[in-house]
C-alpha cells in the first residue's frame, strides 16, 4: 500500500530514475553489471599495393574446384591457398569460439580457418603477420536461414581465438574492398570473370565424373589418378593461359586508332577474352586432351549399383569430408554410385529465384505510375522495366547452361545434363513455393520427384545440417511427396559432427532396398 501511494505521488522522470536504479541493483547482485559486448574490429582495406605480399584464402568448395579457383587467382597475379578441408577436429574448435546453437557448416569452417591460421602462427608468424599477410574471401548472402549471420560469427570467433580484426571479405562486401583505397586490393576483371565461370563448370563436370567413373574402374585407383592429372592440365591452363589484348592482335594502324579510343578498345577487349575463354584454341585442344586421359579408365558397367541421388542444403551435400560424414566414400564401399549435385545447379537457382522475383513485382513500382491513356511512351517505358531484368536473368541462365553442356560434350560426354529450373519449380509448386528462400528451397522436394519420375535414381539422400530451419521445413513437405509417391526411396539425415554411426547405419538399412531395385532394373534391361 504504501509502495503504491509513493508510485503515485512520483513524476514520471522520478519513477524511471527509481526503477533504473533498481535495476541496476539486481544486475549488481546477479552480477551482470559489467557486461562485455562485442564490437566489431575496424579492418585494414586490402589495397592494391598488399596484392603481391597479401594471400587470399578460400574454402567451402570441392578439392577440384578449388585447384581450379587457385589457378585463375594465380593467373590474375594473386597470392591464393585453399583452406583445407574442415575435420571433426576442426569442427571442435569452431564450436569452442562460436556461439552457441549455430549449424555445422558454421563450425566446420570458422574452427577450419582459425585452424589455419594456427598452424601459420606455429611455422614463425606472429599473429600481426597473419593479420597482415592473410584475407579470407566467403560467400554472404541473407535470408531465413543462419548463413547470413556467418561473416559477423567468423569475426567473433576470430577475435576470440587471439585474430581479432583479420579481413573477412564477402562476395557482396564490394564496399568493404575499396574501403579506404583509391584501387581495391581485389579487383574483377573480365580474364577473373571468365576463368572463374570456366573453372566452376570444369569442376562440376570433373566431380559428376569422378563419381560416374569409379564405381566402376576395374583398376583400383585408375579414376582418382585419371582426375588429378586432368586438374593438374587445366590448372596450368587457367594459370599460364595469355591474356587476350586486342592491341595485340590488331595491325599497327589499328592499334594506334583504338589506343586513343579506351572505351571502345575496352569493349572490344572484353569481346575477345570472352570469346579466347570460351572458344579458343587452346581450350578446345586441352579438353580433348583431358577426354582422352579420362577415356583411358577401364570400366566394367555390366555390374548392377543403386544410384543415390544426393539433395539438400549446399554446405553439407557437396562437402567430402567429415563435415558430412564421408557420405559419398561410405555409399561407394556400399556397392553404390553417387549421384552428387554440382555448383552449378545452384548457380542458376540463384538465377531463377531472382527472375521468379522481378516476374512477381510485375506492376509494382512502375518508373512512370498512373500514366494517362495517350501517354504511350510511358506505358512502353513501364512495359520494359518489368520485363528488362528477367529477361536479363533468362540470357544469364541460357549462357552458362549453353557452356555447361558444351564442354561436358567436348571432355567425352560423360556427366549428366542440366535440368531446367522451370521444371524443377512446376514440380515443386503444388507443395512448396518456388520463392521460399533458405537451404536449397524447393530444389529437394523438385528433385527427388524429377529423379524419381524419370527413373534416374533408385534412391534419394537428403544431407542437411543439424537444426536447420529451411531443410526441417523441406523434410516436413517431403512427408506428403512420399505419401502420393509411393516408389519414392527418401532418406533424410542430419549433420552435427557427431551421431555418425547412427546415420550411416539408416543410410545402410535403405540401401538395402535401393539395390533390390537396382537389380530388378538390370535384370529387366538384360
Amino acid at each position: 500500500m504504501h509502495s503504491d501511494l509513493q508510485f503515485e505521488n512520483m513524476d514520471s522522470s522520478s519513477e524511471a530514475e527509481l526503477i533504473r536504479k533498481k535495476r541496476a541493483e539486481l544486475l549488481r547482485e546477479q552480477g551482470l553489471d559489467q557486461a562485455d559486448h562485442y564490437r566489431r574490429l575496424e579492418e585494414k582495406p586490402f589495397t592494391k599495393a598488399q596484392r603481391a605480399s597479401t594471400t587470399i584464402v578460400f574454402g567451402g568448395l570441392p578439392e577440384n574446384h578449388e585447384a581450379l579457383i587457385k589457378a585463375v587467382f594465380q593467373g590474375a597475379g594473386y597470392l591464393f591457398e585453399n583452406l583445407p578441408t574442415p575435420t571433426n577436429a576442426a569442427f571442435q574448435v569452431g564450436r569452442e569460439y562460436c556461439n552457441s546453437g549455430l549449424c555445422n557448416p558454421s563450425y566446420f569452417t570458422a574452427g577450419a580457418l582459425i585452424r589455419f591460421l594456427q598452424c601459420l602462427e606455429a611455422q614463425g608468424l606472429t599473429r600481426e603477420q597473419v593479420i597482415d599477410k592473410y584475407v579470407y574471401f566467403t560467400a554472404a548472402d541473407c535470408g531465413p536461414c543462419r548463413f547470413g549471420t556467418y561473416e559477423a560469427e567468423y569475426r567473433r570467433a576470430l577475435y576470440d581465438a587471439g585474430f581479432g580484426g583479420f579481413r573477412v571479405i564477402t562476395f557482396q562486401n564490394s564496399n568493404f574492398i575499396g574501403k579506404g583505397a583509391s584501387e581495391p586490393g581485389l579487383k574483377f576483371t573480365a580474364d577473373m570473370g571468365c576463368g572463374i565461370l570456366n573453372a566452376l563448370i570444369l569442376g562440376d563436370l570433373i566431380y559428376e565424373a569422378t563419381y560416374q567413373i569409379r564405381p566402376y574402374e576395374v583398376i583400383p585407383g585408375d579414376t582418382d589418378q585419371a582426375i588429378a592429372d586432368v586438374v593438374e592440365v587445366l590448372s596450368t591452363l587457367l594459370r599460364e593461359r595469355e591474356h587476350f589484348e586486342i592491341l595485340k592482335w590488331s595491325p599497327e594502324w589499328l592499334a594506334g586508332r583504338l589506343s586513343q579510343k579506351p572505351k571502345l578498345k575496352a569493349i572490344l577487349d572484353n569481346i575477345g577474352k570472352f570469346r579466347e575463354h570460351l572458344y579458343g584454341k587452346t581450350f578446345q585442344k586441352t579438353l580433348a586432351q583431358c577426354a582422352d586421359r579420362l577415356n583411358q579408365v577401364k570400366v566394367d558397367r555390366t555390374r548392377p549399383k543403386p544410384i543415390v541421388k544426393i539433395v539438400g542444403e549446399f554446405f553439407s551435400h557437396i562437402s567430402e569430408g567429415d563435415a558430412n560424414y564421408r557420405m559419398f566414400s561410405f555409399l561407394e564401399r556400399e556397392g553404390a554410385e553417387v549421384g552428387v549435385d554440382t555448383v552449378t545447379n545452384l548457380v542458376l537457382y540463384w538465377l531463377h529465384k531472382a527472375k521468379l522475383g522481378q516476374i512477381r513485382r510485375i506492376g509494382l513500382e512502375p518508373p512512370n505510375p498512373d500514366p494517362r491513356w495517350w501517354q504511350v511512351g510511358k506505358h512502353l517505358s513501364n512495359q520494359l522495366s518489368f520485363v528488362k531484368k528477367p529477361l536479363l536473368f533468362t540470357v544469364a541462365d541460357r549462357v552458362y547452361s549453353r557452356q555447361y553442356h558444351r564442354v561436358g560434350r567436348k571432355l567425352g560426354g560423360i556427366s549428366h545434363g542440366l535440368v531446367k529450373q522451370e521444371v524443377f519449380s512446376r514440380l515443386a509448386a503444388p507443395y512448396y513455393d518456388p520463392l521460399t528462400r533458405g537451404g536449397e528451397g524447393h530444389l529437394e522436394v523438385a528433385k527427388s520427384i524429377y529423379y524419381t519420375r524419370n527413373r534416374l535414381c533408385h534412391m534419394v539422400l537428403s544431407l542437411k545440417p543439424f537444426g536447420c530451419m529451411p531443410s526441417t521445413q523441406s523434410d516436413g513437405v517431403m512427408a506428403a511427396v512420399t505419401s502420393q509417391h509411393h516408389d519414392l526411396l527418401f532418406v533424410s539425415v542430419e549433420t552435427s559432427g557427431d551421431g555418425e554411426i547412427n546415420a550411416l547405419s539408416r543410410v545402410q538399412m535403405a540401401l538395402t532396398d535401393a539395390r533390390k531395385r537396382a537389380k530388378e532394373e538390370f535384370q529387366k534391361a538384360i
